[in-house]
Parts: structure tokens; C-alpha cells; sequence
């Protein structure tokens, strides 16, 4: 997303929009920016009386603005011209069963493409598709599809859900399209993590199998490899090019990778690989944990200060090359593996870099539009409130980009490609390098994979947020 250079609370979005925010003209010119007239013409039949659709959804869009953090503290203030309808009408809204809230968003995604596409990227831009899930915290045990979820930060279990999330980068911005709620501990011996008891006061909402609600609560049992598939074949029926893949190690498996390469075989993948597979080393059947152990002396990349050792093999039947890298001499091993068997490390390196775009995202959207907050018991309202935040984000993204980068020639031409640029991004990701350049330097083994996670998840911690040196992307691997 891209916000002014000194944005970075929701206070400071506040102080910046509550005048002009408010006024129903204003949001409908910059809602239309996205295509909404003919978006909401799609939906227009879930409110044949009352207050139309457009209205509930246009002001739903607008709450983190205005300094609401939910639909009761809106509709508690009587004074203002918002408030007019009653709480129940936005959630009925949100609990529609057969409102496709995915359609909605890919409708949200088609039309911020299409305007993306008068600004002037890089002509050699790498468009890729980036998976990842994160955590959603939640306090009520009567949620419905609500799980015990593991951390694997705090090694500890929490009451919660996945939130699995298919990102799009362009070459120039990231754009969430698409995304699932899961629930874990299926197999345990209390199901779910919750007693008998426990789940048998969730709340229970009846659905009729062939409402879209229906399916998307079903996925709440499976797995995120299927879904990943799914989510792939949605975006190559939908026309939107795809060069590489991006995946951490949670995601890669050799089965996937087929699955994905037999939906297009154009696009390529590139992840983090934990499996000790064996290849054929200058004839001879190594594992990767043996050929991360050798003696021979690995290759060094001065750009990023990394060694590693290239590999062109077949595991498992597909062609892949291998990476096994480590940065500096403290580093832990990784492999990386890509089907591109072109590709060289330098570029490989650059293109999973952008897979860090998703966990800045995840940061940004937490913090300035509360994703995940939501506390609603029904299932139905989980879902479209998470639809409604990404569109909040890629509505806010756009504003920011036609305001901050209009130019005498015409709002959307003759702009250079440092115009992605995004304050906040820059200087959560210049003080991660900053931080792991020193780290490499003290600690011996350090997994750089998981560090780069943490601190981009508790990056206020530091006291370092006011950096401001450029960045240039760095590579973790």
C-alpha cells in the first residue's frame, strides 16, 4: 500500500481525512476511482428496502477514518449524518449468506489493476503472487469455527484463526486478492483445543449448502496446500500475469509445486524448502542436510553479503534448481528451490525478497485497520469484515497514490519508478537490514527467516521506526 510519508497511525489518518471524509459526495467521487458504481450494481439486490447497500457499505469503508473502531461506537454517536440507520442493518448486511464477499473483492482488485495500469512501472517489473498466513487473535471461546491456534513465535496456543492470504505484487505495489479463515488442532485429543462443552456453546448458524457462505465456512477444515491451489487457478482464470510464486518454507513441497506448474506452466516458483530431499551431485545421491555440511568451499555473493552453493537436479521427479545459502558466516543454512533452473542466485535472492511485502502488509493493515479485530460469534461477519478491511486498504492505497504523485501532465503519467516507494515500508525494512547486519555479526546460526519475521512484527520495540536511510531490498533466505 502506499500512504503519505508521514503516516503511520490510524490518529495521524484521522487528522488528515475526518473533514472531507464525511462528506457522501467526496467518499462516492474516490469509491467510483475503484469502480464502485458498477460494483455495487452487482450487489444491489441484498437491499431492496431501507438503506441501500451502497450506503451501509460506503460507510463501513470509511470507520478507521474517522477514528471508529467499530459498527457500535458509529452507531452509538447520534450526531453525526453516519449514524443515521441502526447497528442492525450493517450486520445484517455483513451476515448476508449470499453475498460472494470473495467476488466482492476481486471486483475491488480488477479495478485497482486497471488503474495501476496508467501509472508507468518499470518495463522488466516481476509480478508475483505471494502466499503466507498470520495469526487473528480472538476472546470469545462462543465464536463460531473459533480454534486453539499454535504460535510459533510464543511456542504457545491461543484462542484465534489463520488467516491465509494470496498477495499480488505488480511490480509496484502489493494488493491483497484473496484469502481463507482456518482453524487447527483438528487431531488433537480435545478437539479443536476446546472441551465438549466449549464447543458445544459456539454459536451454530444454520446455512444452506449452496450458499457461499456454505463454502467458505467449509474451509475453515482445509488444508492451506489446497487452498493455494484454488486461489492459483482463480487468479489464471482471471487473467492476471504471474511470474513467480513466493513461498516460505510452511507452503513448499514438491506435490504442490507440480499441482501449480500443471495450472500454468508459465509461472514459476521460488520458496523456502525444509525437506531433506536427496539429489544427484556429480553422480553421487547427497541429501540437502549432507551437502549444507560438505567441505567444498561455497560460492560468495558480495552484493548481499551471502554464501551458497547452485545446484540443477530433479527431486522427486521435478526439475528444480537448488540454492543452499547462508548470509555472512553466522548465518544459518537455507535452501532455496525454484523451478525457474535459469534462474541465477543474484536474481533469485531479489525476487523472494519481495515476499516481505506480505508481512509488511499484515503489520499495516493490523495496526491502521484493525484487521482481525472483529468479534462477532457468527462466522459470516469474520469473513465479510476481513473483505471489508482489504478493501479499506486497497481504497486508502489509491487515494494516496492519485494525491501524493499528481503531476502537470495528468494524474496518472510521466511518473518515475520510485513512486511505489512507501515512508512506512522503507523504514520498517531499512531498520530489519540495519538490525540484521549487525546480528550476523554476533550470533553464530541465526536463522535470518525467522528473525526478519519478528522484527517486522514488533518492529516499535526497537525504537528505531525514525530511520530513514534508503533501502534497497535486501534478501533473507
Amino acid at each position: 500500500m502506499l500512504q503519505h510519508e508521514d503516516i503511520a497511525k490510524t490518529q495521524e489518518l484521522k487528522g488528515k481525512f475526518t473533514k472531507v471524509w464525511v462528506s457522501s459526495e467526496y467518499l462516492q467521487s474516490h469509491l467510483n476511482i475503484l469502480g464502485f458504481d458498477k460494483i455495487k450494481s452487482r450487489f444491489s439486490w441484498c437491499k431492496k428496502a431501507g438503506f441501500s447497500f451502497e450506503s451501509l457499505i460506503s460507510t463501513l469503508l470509511i470507520l478507521p477514518l474517522l477514528g471508529v473502531n467499530s459498527i457500535y461506537g458509529l452507531t452509538a454517536n447520534k450526531g453525526t449524518e453516519l449514524s443515521k440507520c441502526g447497528k442492525d442493518s450493517y450486520y445484517r448486511i455483513l451476515a448476508n449468506q449470499k453475498i460472494n464477499w470473495r467476488a466482492f473483492l476481486a471486483q475491488f482488485v480488477k479495478q485497482y489493476l486497471l488503474k495501476d495500469e496508467l501509472f508507468t512501472p518499470s518495463a522488466a517489473a516481476t509480478r508475483c503472487l505471494i502466499f503466507d498466513d498470520t495469526d487473528l487473535p480472538k476472546t470469545g471461546k462462543t465464536i463460531e469455527g473459533v480454534s486453539k491456534i499454535y504460535n510459533h513465535v510464543s511456542k504457545t496456543y491461543y484462542l484465534g484463526f489463520k488467516l491465509f492470504v494470496a498477495g499480488y505484487w505488480n511490480g509496484s505495489v502489493f494488493i491483497p486478492i484473496d484469502f481463507s479463515l482456518h482453524r487447527e488442532s483438528k487431531t488433537s485429543k480435545l478437539k479443536y483445543g476446546l472441551t465438549a462443552k466449549q464447543r458445544k456453546a459456539q454459536k451454530k448458524t444454520p446455512r444452506c449448502s449452496k450458499t457461499v457462505a456454505a463454502k467458505r465456512y467449509k474451509e475453515l477444515n482445509k488444508k492451506k496446500t489446497d487452498l493455494v491451489v484454488q486461489m492459483f487457478s482463480r487468479v489464471v482464470k482471471r487473467k492476471i500475469p504471474v511470474d513467480y510464486i513466493l513461498m516460505d518454507t510452511w507452503f513448499t513441497s514438491v506435490g504442490l509445486l507440480k499441482k501449480l506448474r500443471s495450472i500454468c506452466e508459465t509461472a514459476h516458483i521460488i520458496g523456502m524448502y525444509k525437506y531433506n530431499s536427496k539429489i544427484e551431485v556429480k553422480s553421487k545421491v547427497r541429501t540437502l542436510s549432507q551437502l549444507k555440511k560438505q567441505k567444498t568451499k561455497p560460492k560468495r555473493c558480495r552484493r548481499f553479503n551471502y554464501h551458497y552453493h547452485h545446484y540443477i537436479t530433479e527431486i522427486d521427479g521435478l526439475k528444480v534448481a537448488v540454492f543452499i545459502s547462508r548470509r555472512g558466516k553466522n548465518g544459518k543454512w537455507h535452501t532455496l528451490i525454484t523451478t525457474d533452473t535459469a534462474l541465477k542466485f543474484v536474481k533469485a535472492i531479489e525476487v523472494y525478497s519481495i515476499r516481505w511485502s506480505i508481512e509488511v502488509f499484515f503489520k499495516e493493515a493490523k495496526q491502521l485497520f484493525g484487521l482481525g479485530k472483529c468479534q462477532s460469534t457468527n462466522f459470516d461477519v469474520q469473513i465479510a469484515q476481513i473483505t471489508i478491511t482489504m478493501t479499506q486498504y486497497l481504497l486508502t492505497s489509491i487515494r494516496y497514490r492519485m494525491e501524493a504523485y499528481e503531476t502537470i501532465g495528468g494524474l496518472f503519467r510521466d511518473l518515475k519508478q520510485d513512486y511505489i516507494e512507501n515512508k512506512l515500508n522503507i523504514r520498517i525494512l531499512a531498520v530489519v537490514d540495519l538490525i540484521l547486519t549487525v546480528l550476523e555479526k554476533l550470533v553464530e546460526s541465526i536463522d535470518i527467516e525467522y528473525i526478519t519475521c519478528q522484527i517486522i512484527s514488533n518492529i516499535e520495540d526497537f525504537g528505531l521506526i525514525t530511520n530513514t536511510h534508503e533501502f534497497k531490498y535486501q534478501a533473507v533466505a
